[in-house]
């Protein structure tokens, strides 16, 4: 038997059965590049991932699911709280669907809980849930001379977007932010507190992206012109790694 083909087999399947929203962006792909955020919402074919490409994104996929497991079967041994009240007070969020209209974005949040603050005002905590090799662990939480204090700013403005979604769907006085990092060379887990500055900075991006979209419309090919105009792309490794090199004029980076 070939195990690694029959396993990339079923993770195709897997991609294959997943349902795609088209027209609207995805709080997900907060930070990319503006060219690649208007190939997704106008459904671009995507390059094919190799073998490899499909079993990281695999693992990451496990991680969430146990972690969503684990709340869910908390929340269940939990039901009876009695903090739970009218107002939603102590209720724990597993997979939460968000949208912001005016933006057009949509995204799934992975962990939030809802407590009081002070005053009898609310407030909503946040977590987003990520995977990280070894070299990248070690640009947040190594030794001071190897971190790089921007390395995780796509992932930041990615729980300001959620956090955009928490605002419009309840509201809450005060909602605080942190990535969950689960070391996948080690299996160290650590929260990491993430300012509330940049909740405004993904309003900016989302207000970015949608002035692009009503400018440009399909026509965006012709006026995002890669290496020429900001944010197109905001990094050059980002080409390297874009689901849509192939079909992008960009000659910025080979894809590795």
């Amino acid at each position: 038997m070939n195990i690694e083909s029959i396993y990339h087999d079923y993770l195709v399947h897997l991609e294959n059965k997943r349902e795609k929203t088209k027209k609207l962006f995805h709080a997900s792909a907060a930070g990319s590049c503006l060219r690649k955020q208007m190939y997704n919402y106008y459904d671009y074919p995507q390059d094919k991932k190799d073998n490899r490409s499909y079993r990281i994104l695999r693992l990451g996929t496990v991680v969430h699911s146990d972690i969503a497991d684990a709340m869910e079967l908390h929340v269940g041994l939990n039901s009876d709280n009695s903090t739970m009240t009218d107002k939603n007070i102590g209720k724990i969020y597993v997979e939460e669907p968000v949208e912001i209209k005016e933006l057009n974005v949509v995204g799934t949040f992975d962990l939030g809980e809802s407590t009081y603050w002070h005053d009898n005002k609310t407030k909503f905590t946040l977590y987003d849930v990520k995977t990280a090799a070894a070299y990248k662990w070690t640009t947040m939480f190594g030794r001071k001379e190897n971190r790089k204090p921007n390395s995780s700013n796509n992932y930041k403005l990615q729980l300001g977007t959620y956090a955009l979604g928490i605002e419009e769907k309840y509201a809450p006085d005060k909602i605080e932010m942190y990535l969950l990092w689960y070391n996948k060379n080690t299996s160290h887990i650590r929260e990491q507190l993430i300012s509330p500055e940049w909740v405004d900075k993904a309003l900016e991006y989302w207000t970015e992206v949608n002035e692009i979209l009503n400018d440009c419309g399909e026509d965006f090919t012709h006026d995002l012109d890669p290496g020429w105009i900001p944010g197109v792309p905001f990094s050059d490794w980002e080409c390297k790694y874009c689901q849509f090199y192939s079909i992008c004029s960009s000659t910025l980076a080979d894809k590795k």
